[in-house]
């Protein structure tokens, strides 16, 4: 089983060397495609992604995608050896990469061998089934929507410790009866390109 999911808990930098080890030790990284959306002042927080593989290779190429307000010819971004899923507003995430053709490019690359990487919302929306908290919807209520379906025998909680999410993280498991795996922010759950688990790193 090769490592190649990493559902992160929380926000970029990456503080825990063992995480970006994982990534960096197995393949010469060349290109990283970061798919986000738009925000305010979106661009100098991008480098926050970027900077822990920066200082293992020099010549690194970035791209930084908005689905929600361009077209995107994922043809030209076949060659990328990491993907970053980003974090912010997990409903709007939801609505703008929820979709069979962004799936259908996601497993591509994980079958070529590349590392799909998610940040919070990022990391929700890769499973079959998206728990969205109260702490992260306008409306506080517990949501379950549909994913892109990269792992389902279980979902994830994000910012577990920060949003002291236990209570709801528990009802919520209630409603989908099946395990919901708390990530902390600084945790890293890691999959195979199957989506069987095969390390957390807290």
């Amino acid at each position: 089983m090769e490592a190649q999911i990493f559902l992160m808990g929380g926000n970029p930098p990456i503080k825990n060397h063992t995480i970006v080890n994982r990534i960096v030790s197995s393949r010469k990284i060349e290109r990283i495609v970061i798919f986000t959306v738009y925000r305010e002042n979106w661009e100098p927080y991008m480098k926050k992604y970027t900077e822990v593989f920066r200082s293992h290779f020099s010549n690194l190429n970035t791209d930084y995608l908005l689905l929600d307000t361009e077209q995107i010819d994922f043809d030209s971004y076949l060659d990328a050896d990491v993907i970053i899923i980003g974090g912010g507003n997990t409903e709007k995430y939801l609505a703008t990469y929820v979709n069979q053709e962004f799936k259908n490019y996601i497993v591509h690359m994980l079958n070529k061998g590349a590392k799909v990487m998610g940040f919070s919302a990022g990391a929700l929306l890769l499973g079959e089934k998206v728990y969205v908290s109260p702490n992260d919807n306008a409306d506080h209520q517990i949501k379950i929507k549909n994913g892109l379906g990269l792992f389902s025998q279980f979902l994830i909680s994000v910012h577990y410790d920060s949003w002291n999410d236990k209570a709801n993280k528990d009802r919520a498991e209630e409603l989908v009866h099946v395990p919901i795996i708390p990530l902390n922010d600084h945790s890293c759950l890691v999959l195979d390109k199957l989506g069987n688990i095969i390390e957390k790193i807290d």
